[in-house]
């Protein structure tokens, strides 16, 4: 959407100068006739690109800043300010510049006549469904401090749930990929050296030093060639794993890997059903409820299965029974405490329970994981050092053991 720049003369006769989005300069002006504005110039921004807006291009919109600014947001409104001057106070209180950009252009369309939820929703890559989702109950409801609320507290376990797990994979993943350093300089720079040795004495050699001495002279004479090919196997695996048939196949690997299947379904559940009582909480019906929360869980196959029960619901099928079917996916307790909540009238707070429950049994698993990763990724390592050491010092012991004889 096109950024204008524009002058305008306010109540007090004063001219007022700014950016504004607006998808035509028509648009803007209306916009700003509704803010009592007297436009008297509007012009669309430059695009020339300089320190300033090349460094809030390169920013990102993190999580975390998400979280602020919504938790932000709920204490202003709580404190009895207005929607507009609260988000036209976070705008001077983001430190991110690219989401204080997009605050203040929200602070804007509600000053406007927009809703809270239509202005966010304009920025589907920044604030996703349940977000405003969330602040469109609220908004209906009467209830948008207390959504607010539910949504920073689900977001910041969320942002807790995927920290623990990405810390906990940082340590195997920077052994592995410093073996494959290693191993590809190994391959390349060092050993050839050795292994000429042996090939120059004309020895009968044994059929593991040749297997090793074979791969060397692949690496020593393509090393360039195999390298270029590890990276372009890596941009094109990193591309593949964000298509459909990608995510297919490697969501349908992790449920199966041990160890991290067991870590891939707890974090799928978690997350699935904190958001989904955190939604039900906010007063959203159950069948949206489980749209928006489907769009939450990493693994496509989970993705499919909250669908399809969202489907069943809405046709008068119990909750319980939509995941009934799909045990591998959703455990027992999962069900059994959906069939409670449903009884009881309780689904928010049993599975609130539940959320808490999966969320404390992975943290204590990625607590351990380094732990039983460690020796195995020692026995590896062991393992090709061995492998190497006994395919290079044997044919040496053995020429040393001729000549001696």
């Amino acid at each position: 959407m096109p950024e204008y720049k524009y002058t305008a003369r306010n109540t007090e006769g004063n001219l007022e100068s700014d950016v504004l989005t607006a998808n035509s300069s028509k648009a803007a002006a209306d916009f700003l006739r509704s803010q009592s504005l007297v436009p008297t110039s509007i012009k669309e921004a430059s695009r020339s690109i300089d320190l300033k807006s090349f460094t809030e291009m390169l920013s990102t919109i993190k999580l975390i800043d998400k979280i602020t600014f919504i938790k932000n947001l709920a204490v202003m409104i709580k404190s009895g300010l207005p929607v507009s001057k609260a988000l036209k106070a976070l705008v001077n209180q983001t430190p991110n510049p690219k989401l204080a950009k997009i605050v203040a252009d929200v602070s804007r369309q509600v000053e406007g006549g927009n809703s809270l939820a239509d202005a966010l929703g304009r920025y589907p890559n920044v604030f996703p469904s349940i977000f405003v989702s969330m602040v469109r109950v609220g908004e209906v409801s009467g209830s948008l401090e207390q959504n607010l609320s539910y949504l920073a507290e689900q977001m910041q376990r969320d942002y807790d749930l995927m920290s623990k797990a990405k810390g906990a994979m940082t340590y195997p993943v920077v052994i592995m990929v410093a073996i494959t350093i290693v191993g590809f300089l190994m391959f390349t720079f060092v050993l050839p050296k050795l292994t000429a040795t042996f090939t120059e004495m004309k020895v009968e050699l044994p059929i593991l030093t040749r297997i090793v001495i074979a791969v060397v002279d692949v690496f020593a004479k393509y090393g360039l060639f195999i390298m270029l090919f590890l990276i372009l196997a890596a941009v094109g695996f990193f591309y593949w794993r964000k298509t459909s048939s990608g995510k297919n196949v490697i969501h349908k690997a992790v449920l199966y890997l041990p160890v991290f299947s067991g870590i891939v379904k707890k974090l799928n559940m978690a997350r699935f059903v904190r958001v989904f009582s955190s939604l039900i909480k906010s007063g959203m019906p159950i069948v949206e409820s489980l749209e928006v929360s489907s769009q939450v869980v990493g693994n496509v196959y989970y993705q499919q299965v909250i669908k399809n029960a969202a489907a069943k619901v809405k046709v008068g099928a119990p909750l319980a029974m939509a995941f009934k079917k799909e045990p591998k996916l959703f455990s027992n307790m999962v069900v059994q405490m959906m069939e409670v909540g449903e009884e009881s009238g309780t689904t928010d707070t049993v599975l609130t329970e539940v959320a808490s429950f999966y969320e404390s049994d992975i943290d204590q698993t990625m607590k351990n994981l380094s732990s039983i990763l460690e020796p195995v990724i020692m026995m590896v390592i062991g393992a090709f050092v061995g492998i190497l050491a006994l395919a290079l010092l044997v044919p040496i012991y053995n020429i040393t053991q001729n000549a001696g004889g």
